[in-house]
């Protein structure tokens, strides 16, 4: 199945020719309070500020050749070259077993439970600021963060550590953005592309009636392979407890 292969397809599309550098392999950040407040005193700067673009972008392949393995990669300066606030971008691709062989539940079960592993991430000095209803991601960064030295990749070998702990995961790749020139906006409308996949996983939770006449989510179902057949999946399981 391959909900969301074309949204990386066009992710990485944007963004290899600006050419994004591997971060070399390292320890995981210092893990610091999951409550920690940096407040506007003690930070450096923030990612994704006020007029800023701050795009937050996370799915899901079985595609090896798209997420080979674990990896952080960087386009733009690292957190100690950083001198103010600026634009943010994580884009994040997790490699995972067969999900969707167990039907829309356990696809739409997935996403969620993975979108929700940034938040057992708390590298210490940087703290994540997602916004509930918008693809932004704002991070504040402490000052205290900035002069020991921590970096994307520290950071990125966190979130890896925390995305793996699923068993349904087998590699993440993370790509951290801060050119200030990046394709921002075309990254925001694929996040609103996977957005709008998720939310059609969950209507046919909710109603798999199957009426595609009046079904608004058609338009989704036309565009995306296999997302039809997982919906006639879901179906059928629904007739045979009837």
């Amino acid at each position: 199945m391959k909900l969301f292969d074309d949204v990386i397809r066009q992710a990485l599309a944007l963004v290899e020719p600006l050419g994004a550098v591997p971060c070399p392999a390292c320890p995981a950040a210092r893990e610091g309070d999951p409550n920690e407040l940096i407040l506007r005193r003690d930070m450096a700067f923030e990612l994704g500020e006020g007029p800023f673009p701050a795009v937050s972008l996370t799915t899901i392949t079985q595609d090896k050749s798209l997420v080979p393995e674990d990896g952080v990669y960087l386009l733009g300066p690292d957190l100690p070259e950083i001198k103010g606030d600026c634009a943010f971008a994580r884009l994040t691709f997790l490699r995972t077993g067969d999900v969707y062989q167990h039907g829309e539940q356990a696809t739409y079960n997935l996403i969620k439970a993975l979108e929700n592993r940034k938040f057992h991430a708390s590298p210490a000095g940087y703290m994540m600021r997602p916004a509930a209803m918008s693809n932004r991601e704002q991070v504040r960064v402490s000052k205290k963060a900035v002069k020991t030295g921590l970096r994307f990749q520290d950071v990125g070998s966190l979130l890896i550590r925390k995305y793996r702990e699923n068993p349904m995961v087998h590699a993440v790749s993370i790509i951290f953005i801060t050119l200030p020139q990046a394709p921002y906006d075309e990254l925001n409308r694929l996040c609103d592309q996977v957005n709008s996949i998720t939310k059609t996983l969950n209507h046919a939770l909710l109603d798999v009636s199957m009426d595609c006449r009046a079904c608004e989510w058609k338009p989704v179902c036309d565009a995306v392979d296999g997302m039809r057949e997982l919906h006639q999946k879901q179906l059928e399981k629904k007739e045979e407890h009837t």
